[in-house]
């Protein structure tokens, strides 16, 4: 084989496996199954974008007419958990959009070990409700919209205790007016 070709091959092998979901510190059964559902789900409508994508272009090359690009509507965004704790971090997600109206998108039990991460596959637009925590530490919880440009979300223990202080500081210094 020709070295350049032996290149090209390993890059598509490492863009490919850098862009896999997987379920591995996934623990609840109805998760894991709703990921691989949205997983089928998203990649069936990337092969018929593209199939519908190739058909329009050999049309209109036959026709010698104009080429769009067509593109359906996006429903899923993958995105990243980091747990940049060094401990194990318990992480629940919660929204209210519906899955085949079999329940809702909820993503629970991840059990993330120290410094990894977890790809996931979530609806767009959504918001997350994100409760998570160390064995040893209180449940924290973040808002996470998959609707913006982050895909990367790093947790660990105590991000949001800066949030409860400036609450704290507000009603303080609100009391301190009113008297």
């Amino acid at each position: 084989m020709k070295k350049h070709n032996l290149y090209g091959l390993l890059a598509a092998v490492v863009i490919l496996l850098g862009s896999c979901t997987s379920t591995r510190y996934l623990t609840d059964e109805k998760s894991i199954e709703r990921q691989h559902d949205m997983r089928t789900h998203r990649t069936g409508g990337n092969i018929g974008d593209v199939c519908v994508n190739f058909a329009t272009f050999a049309f209109a090359a036959i026709f010698n007419t104009g080429y769009e690009v067509y593109s359906s509507e996006r429903t899923f965004k993958k995105i990243t958990i980091v747990n940049e704790s060094t401990d194990s971090l318990y992480i629940n997600m919660v929204t209210d959009i519906v899955w085949k109206e079999t329940g809702y998108c909820d993503i629970v039990g991840i059990a993330l070990p120290p410094l990894a991460k977890q790809k996931l596959i979530a609806p767009y637009p959504a918001a997350y409700n994100v409760y998570f925590r160390t064995p040893g530490s209180e449940e924290e919880m973040l808002e996470i919209r998959t609707d913006n440009t982050h895909k990367r979300f790093k947790l660990h223990a105590g991000m949001t205790n800066w949030i409860k202080q400036n609450e704290n500081d507000s009603i303080r210094e609100e009391n301190s007016i009113q008297q």
